[in-house]
């Protein structure tokens, strides 16, 4: 993307970030092309730190410039932070200090910092723009020609669902731990309960949960789950498919299948779910696994799909007691953190483990956190492939020479 002024770029930071930035620090990341010329090579989004204290702004923006040089071939940035707060009254722009602190150490670092934007709730600027008005520019020179969401930050407040619906829910959530067939009929699409089938009352009495747990009725469970991420708007409250998603998320033996299935598709659902009972090639599918739910060189998951599974979570919690939640918040800390919200991921963690010590996933992700440590493919698309530098380092190009 080639950008003429200032504004064609804040234009395009949606795009590039995914989502209109909110209380955030976002550096658009450029990669020399042609002599001094630059391209963009993506975004970063981090939340914003508000302090105006020297040593902890230099700590933080330390911190988030360290993660910027692993991505491969930046050789600058431009910095924006977008901020609630306002140019008036003092007419100056807000955040200044977090933009300077990151450009210090930049620079420091070896990058060209091309740019110091504030996007405030009542205009914008550059700290670079010498003719910059009081009170900054107008928004609207920079609001994106499409439309793009706002993907929410933080932990979202759940509003319970009404009496009469969690009281369904519950008796749902019941029969998929009780009855082979689960609450019955056709849901999605898939059959339940017809006669002599794998969820029928011919088939084994064991529960559906305890089934799915061995991996059997592999391909019912993985469409159920994909069913998770359908919209809801026309299906009636409650529907037996958010109660089966807080049933296979109690399993933890479960949850990680049910977690890489939602942000990578019905495809490696299908591989882990049926590698559970698998003699052959079992072994590769849990590597698989592993270097997915621990963010390792695995390709990068579908963030579309991570924001519908987040929404059908939250959409569950309303009909579970605050008590209760810990394994859906145990799935949104590991989805916030593959998506890059590592605020919310951490407050999703504290609470699950507050709930649940002890549990797998919430310990995962609260111990990345704390090392500072995103995903693989938050630098790279396909982390899984090596690049030569990696491999001549390695040693695997000395018997070419």
């Amino acid at each position: 993307m080639r950008a003429m002024a200032p504004e064609d770029l804040l234009r395009h930071v949606p795009e590039l970030a995914g989502a209109v930035p909110e209380d955030s620090l976002v550096l658009i990341l450029f990669k020399r092309s042609q002599g001094t010329r630059s391209r963009t090579h993506g975004a970063m989004r981090v939340d914003l730190r508000h302090t105006d204290a020297p040593d902890e702004l230099t700590a933080w923006a330390g911190a988030v410039l360290q993660t910027v040089l692993r991505v491969d071939g930046v050789t600058g940035v431009a910095i924006a932070v977008y901020t609630p707060e306002t140019f008036a009254p003092s007419g100056r722009p807000p955040a200044a200090a977090q933009l300077r602190a990151v450009a210090r150490e930049a620079e420091r670092r070896g990058l060209e910092v091309l740019d110091r934007f504030c996007v405030a709730a009542d205009g914008w600027g550059s700290l670079d723009d010498p003719e910059l008005p009081r009170g900054g520019r107008p928004l609207a020179l920079i609001e994106p020609a499409e439309p793009l969401p706002r993907r929410a930050r933080g932990m979202q407040p759940v509003v319970p669902a009404p009496y009469r619906e969690r009281v369904a829910f519950a008796a749902q959530h019941q029969l998929w731990w009780r009855c082979a067939d689960g609450p019955g009929g056709v849901l999605h699409g898939v059959r339940l309960s017809e006669p002599g089938s794998a969820f029928g009352p011919a088939a084994e009495a064991e529960p559906a949960m305890e089934r799915y747990r061995w991996g059997r009725d592999v391909e019912e469970v993985v469409d159920l789950v994909e069913a998770v991420l359908e919209p809801h708007d026309d299906v009636e409250a409650p529907c037996p498919c958010r109660a089966l998603l807080l049933a296979l998320a109690e399993r933890q033996g479960l949850e990680n299948l049910v977690l890489l299935q939602l942000a990578w598709g019905r495809d490696l659902g299908m591989e882990l779910w049926t590698a559970v009972n698998a003699p052959h090639g079992r072994e590769a599918s849990l590597d698989r696994l592993t270097a997915a739910i621990t963010g390792g060189r695995f390709r990068r998951p579908d963030l579309d799909r991570l924001d519908a599974a987040i929404a059908a979570l939250l959409d569950t919690a309303r009909y579970v007691p605050e008590e209760e939640r810990a394994p859906l918040e145990s799935m949104l800390a590991w989805l916030h953190w593959a998506s890059g919200g590592g605020s919310a991921a951490g407050a999703y963690a504290q609470r699950a483990l507050r709930a649940q010590p002890g549990r797998d996933v919430p310990s995962l992700v609260l111990a990345k956190l704390q090392r500072n440590e995103l995903p693989e493919w938050a630098f790279r698309a396909r982390p899984q492939r090596r690049d030569p530098f990696e491999s001549l380092l390695a040693g695997e190009g000395a018997a070419t020479g």
